[in-house]
């Protein structure tokens, strides 16, 4: 967008708002874009939209509230985001301005399962006990921790290995799509639009729930939402670590076949929820920061604080980006959330070492076996099986987020050219 002046007049595309507390959040359903502003902030985009300059909407806010705004900046930021258009541009398409999901290759609607369905089946009476439930589970987690399962609990020691990892992987499915479900059940509960598609995360191919427009609903509906497919896996994992605290101790004599299936899946389970901590991708847990923060660009705006603090390092300052247009208090919270997002990074290089490559391992050891004619305990039946699913599960992953990657840094690089050329053309 051009430099505005005093005399500019924009196109203020259609939008929605809603208070939250001393803001307000605008969204632009169409592109699922939210942003959120100041209140007085409303009053500037009102006159705007009713066709007045911007030198007119800063004479009317300075009426109303006694003070001047830079409305100038403001409407850069309003810009950025593609709420707002000059007379002599083009209306941004029904596209995100900053599309930081990952493109989904498939789509189903929930729109179908009704909000008075969906409050019942997120409710007190369905949430109180799956609270008991939890707090039961981690007791006895707590209490017996020699029965959590490692690595090698993928590798159904003393029990049929294709057909265990076919029927855990089969479980895996299920729960993960329970989770994603629980996400659109809490996001219909509100009435918010709610849809399920097939992307990637980083290299495993996945189900993700689309539930952008819960940002226009109460903050207690957001943490439910966000929170609703957490409780799913913690619930689920917690009847898991009853049947084997049941069975250690003798409660229960479960066959071999049960425990080693039972294991895998809480090993399933407890990854799901170890991953809502790597903080460096939008997981359910970030979502929750972000709402409690007020902070609806959060990542976007974090990853370009660390990218300029790289590039100042390594001596590329005419590189660095401006986050000037980002409130002093929001700023705050970006930089204390970089923090985070390296813990994250290290977090999930520990989970990384501690977990995948123990497995890969004693995959490549048996095939190295194998090969050299020695006894293994996997067949040929079993290594077929690690193939078609890696192929499946890992291939299409691979390929998803390779073509992600190399949107982000094309994206990237455009924000980037177009942030430094409104630098230059404002001097």
């Amino acid at each position: 967008m051009a430099a505005n002046t005093a005399e500019s007049v924009v196109t203020v595309r259609p939008f929605v708002s809603t208070t939250d507390g001393a803001e307000v959040i605008i969204g632009d359903t169409d592109r699922k874009v939210y942003l959120a502003i100041p209140t007085e902030g409303l009053d500037i985009l009102h006159a705007l939209a009713e066709g007045r300059t911007i030198g007119e909407a800063a004479q009317l806010y300075e009426r109303k509230h006694g003070e001047s705004a830079d409305v100038e900046d403001f409407v850069a930021v309003l810009a950025a985001e593609g709420f707002v258009t000059r007379g002599d541009e083009p209306v941004a398409a029904a596209e995100p301005a900053h599309d930081h999901g990952h493109t989904a290759i498939k789509r189903w609607s929930f729109d179908w399962i009704s909000p008075e369905t969906a409050r019942r089946l997120t409710g007190p009476a369905v949430i109180v006990p799956g609270l008991a439930v939890i707090l039961a589970g981690v007791v006895m987690a707590l209490s017996d921790p020699g029965m959590l399962p490692g690595a090698r609990a993928l590798l159904f020691e003393g029990g049929n290995f294709a057909v265990l990892t076919i029927i855990s992987v089969t479980m895996a499915m299920i729960g993960l799509s329970l989770h994603e479900f629980a996400h659109a059940l809490a996001a219909r509960s509100v009435g918010v639009s709610a849809t399920l598609g097939i992307s990637n995360l980083m290299y495993i191919l996945v189900a993700q729930t689309d539930i952008s427009g819960i940002w226009m609903a109460s903050k207690r509906a957001r943490y439910k939402a966000f929170l609703a497919g957490f409780f799913v896996d913690a619930f689920f994992g917690s009847l898991l670590v009853a049947f084997l605290f049941a069975n250690r101790h003798g409660v229960l004599d479960a066959p071999n076949w049960s425990v080693l299936l039972a294991s895998a899946a809480l090993l399933t389970f407890l990854v799901r929820i170890g991953f809502q901590f790597f903080f460096y991708l939008r997981t359910d847990v970030y979502y929750v920061i972000a709402a409690a923060l007020n902070c609806r660009n959060l990542m976007s705006d974090t990853e370009r604080f660390l990218s300029n603090g790289i590039k100042r390092l390594t001596f590329r300052r005419s590189k660095v980006v401006s986050q000037a247009g980002i409130p002093r208090k929001e700023m705050r919270k970006v930089r204390v959330y970089a923090g985070f997002w390296v813990v994250g990074r290290i977090f999930s290089l520990f989970a990384l070492v501690f977990t995948i490559l123990p497995v890969l391992w004693v995959y490549v050891e048996q095939f190295v076996l194998l090969a050299l004619g020695e006894p293994t305990r996997f067949s040929s039946a079993d290594f077929a099986t690690v193939a078609v699913l890696a192929a499946l599960l890992n291939g299409g992953g691979l390929v998803m987020w390779g073509r992600n990657l190399w949107r982000g840094w094309h994206r990237r690089r455009t924000e980037d050219a177009k942030a430094l050329a409104l630098r230059t053309a404002a001097g």
